[in-house]
């Protein structure tokens, strides 16, 4: 078996309080081969006690996932919450939000409480904020932001600070963009896009910009791309992607490029692969996927590779996994979901594994290339091991020095 000269993910770096922990595991490099170790394997799981869609999930400190609000696909906001323990694989009852959210979004803090911001709840867009405590189990609601929005975007960045951007505020794409401060739990105005957006994909770089890449604007996809420097608190206007594209995602590699895959323009799904390099600030083509998707999700692998789940295109929801190889730059089918699956959640465990959550299970539109937004939440859950299950539960080992 040849290892590749280069290692992408030779460490798994997780946010904690405190500061960031990293692990290992007994394959930490990159094998150069279509599938690393034993063939992929997917385990169905304990089922979530409410089935929901456009909900959020967040790994916790130790290990936990909560996943908060939701909806029924419809117009039902949910204010209920759960929490999986991945070492009993089972569902445990959370405290329920504050308000009732879905299309919101959700981050981990440093000091590991979750901050929850926006979304619509039973009167429309809101502009509130809570944090959740996973320690106390405290919700604490505290000033919101300086305008409505949904289907926006959080970073932390590298000083402690979220930066909240975009989003629809209920009639319109916004541009307005607001940080949030853990220590006051204020919001405090941000500077402007140079174009409002919403299901866009924000990106922290290693230089710490944050790279926004296409999204919703007034009535069509947009194919700009912005980047904002902290250091001089502007947004600063980049080389456009190759397609307009929103629902995509967009994902970090080890070496600083930044992959974004599939999406939607107003009527067409892609199946085409865009990677931006910052040290140049150029785009280029990737492999593209062997079929067209949106509203997926990619993960990044403790290997360097990305693992794509579910999502749609012309044909209605997926059920198929796929794993890219950056240094191959190719493509390998990956398995089957149990349950087809789009607008779930895909959040990566400290084993390695990867918990998919929720989603909503659907039908193509009469409309060729439409991905339709309505059809049947799920409370399914499934756990994907991208290097097959193992024996017994893989325990982390704590890198130090």
């Amino acid at each position: 078996m040849k290892l590749s000269d280069t290692a992408l993910g030779a460490v798994l770096v997780i946010v904690v309080a405190g500061g960031v922990a990293a692990f290992t595991w007994a394959s930490t490099e990159l094998l150069d081969q279509d599938i690393a170790g034993r063939p992929p394997e997917i385990v169905t799981v304990a089922s979530m006690s409410f089935p929901r869609v456009d909900h959020t999930a967040v790994l916790l400190d130790d290990g936990r996932v909560l996943v908060q609000g939701g909806g029924d696909g419809e117009t039902i906001s949910y204010i209920t919450a759960e929490i999986y323990d991945p070492a009993a694989r089972t569902w445990t009852k959370a405290p329920t939000m504050d308000s009732a959210r879905r299309d919101h979004r959700s981050i981990a803090l440093p000091d590991g409480r979750v901050l929850s911001t926006g979304g619509l709840d039973h009167f429309g867009v809101t502009f509130t904020a809570e944090t959740f405590d996973p320690g106390t189990g405290e919700i604490v609601t505290g000033r919101g932001m300086r305008t409505q929005r949904a289907l926006h975007s959080l970073t932390l960045m590298p000083d402690g600070h979220v930066l909240v951007i975009g989003g629809f505020s209920g009639t319109a794409p916004i541009a307005f963009t607001d940080l949030y401060d853990p220590n006051t739990g204020r919001f405090e105005p941000g500077p402007d896009l140079n174009g409002a957006r919403a299901w866009h994909t924000a990106t922290l770089l290693a230089d710490g910009r944050v790279l926004i890449a296409g999204g919703s604007g007034f009535g069509q996809a947009r194919q700009s791309v912005e980047a904002y420097n902290p250091e001089t608190d502007v947004f600063d206007v980049l080389e456009s992607l190759s397609e307009p594209r929103f629902l995509h995602t967009a994902t970090l590699l080890a070496d600083g490029r930044v992959v974004v895959i599939g999406g939607q323009e107003t009527i067409e799904v892609f199946s085409s692969v865009e990677i931006y390099d910052p040290k140049t600030g150029r785009w280029s083509p990737g492999a593209a996927m062997s079929i067209a998707r949106s509203q997926h999700t990619a993960t990044l692998l403790p290997d360097g590779r990305i693992m794509v789940t579910g999502g749609f295109n012309a044909l209605g929801v997926l059920d198929r996994v796929d794993i890219y190889n950056p240094l191959k730059d190719k493509w390998v089918f990956a398995g089957a979901l149990e349950q087809p699956r789009g607008r779930h959640t895909a959040t990566l465990l400290a084993d390695g594994s990867v918990l998919i959550v929720g989603g909503i299970d659907d039908s193509p539109n009469a409309l060729v290339g439409f991905a339709q937004l309505s059809g049947v939440p799920r409370s399914e859950v499934e756990l994907l091991f991208p290097e097959g299950a193992p024996a017994e539960p893989r325990t982390p080992v704590e890198k130090t020095g």
